[in-house]
């Protein structure tokens, strides 16, 4: 009993420093969208940086079976967000380039989780995206000038992770794939809030939408870690 007690004791307080993280990371994605509403640089540039370390302390203290992989690419997406507060053409090209990065870290670690066995849901999941990207890659082409490539090699792995996620909640509607397909729609609806920017005035209530999609996205991203991670252990044998 003395053992047991030791061990409930260990794991509520690693669940509560979890919970307080994770009310850290909801409170000060919340001060930055206000901040982002306001355009008030100050407030962003003081708590946009804190968002993904918080999110990757929660991940850390809530995960039993932690991936190395996930933490470097949330330290990529990290960087590409701090980038992109400069809000300068360079710096949004080094921005998407880590943002890349991150996307290919993420597929990278889906596709080893999940065994598609064909690639028609893979197509067949593909097309609404690849759609819609056509679709809006026409109406804003002349609006984006040399910001179109950029678009278009984000949207390649956006296309490739949104098929995937699609076609495989098709495939199995269970509730991890049903956490990856909506992570990945907020994911990509963020990308074409991006290109409304450039013909609505209010970008900062744009902009606050974008970082609610983006917060949601990760954190969404996040449970379906933690949800995958059960699944493997389950069909881990039970040590004796």
């Amino acid at each position: 009993m003395g053992k047991q007690n030791v061990d409930y004791l260990r794991n509520f307080k690693k669940n509560k420093l979890a919970s307080l993280l994770l009310l850290g990371f909801l409170f000060v994605s919340f001060i930055e969208i206000i901040g982002e509403y306001n355009e008030d640089k100050a407030l962003v540039w003081l708590t946009k940086p804190l968002i993904l370390p918080l999110l990757i302390a929660y991940y850390l203290k809530r995960s039993k079976k932690i991936s190395n992989l996930f933490i470097i690419a949330l330290l990529f997406s990290w960087v590409a967000n701090l980038l992109f507060i400069q809000n300068t053409f360079q710096f949004i090209v080094y921005g998407v380039i880590f943002f890349v990065i991150y996307r290919i870290l993420i597929i990278y670690i889906i596709v080893n989780k999940v065994k598609m066995p064909s690639l028609i849901p893979l197509v067949l999941g593909s097309i609404p995206f690849i759609f819609i990207y056509v679709s809006v890659t026409l109406f804003t082409y002349n609006a984006l000038g040399d910001g179109v490539y950029l678009f278009l090699l984000q949207g390649i792995f956006t296309i490739f992770l949104g098929g995937f996620s699609l076609g495989n909640y098709i495939m199995v509607s269970n509730k991890p794939n049903s956490l990856l397909l909506i992570s990945t729609m907020f994911m990509a609806f963020n990308q074409f809030v991006f290109l409304l920017k450039l013909y609505y005035h209010e970008v900062n209530i744009l902009q606050a939408f974008a970082m609610i999609l983006f917060v949601l996205g990760q954190l969404l991203l996040t449970m379906y870690m933690f949800h995958t991670e059960k699944q493997l252990q389950r069909m881990e044998p039970v040590k004796t």
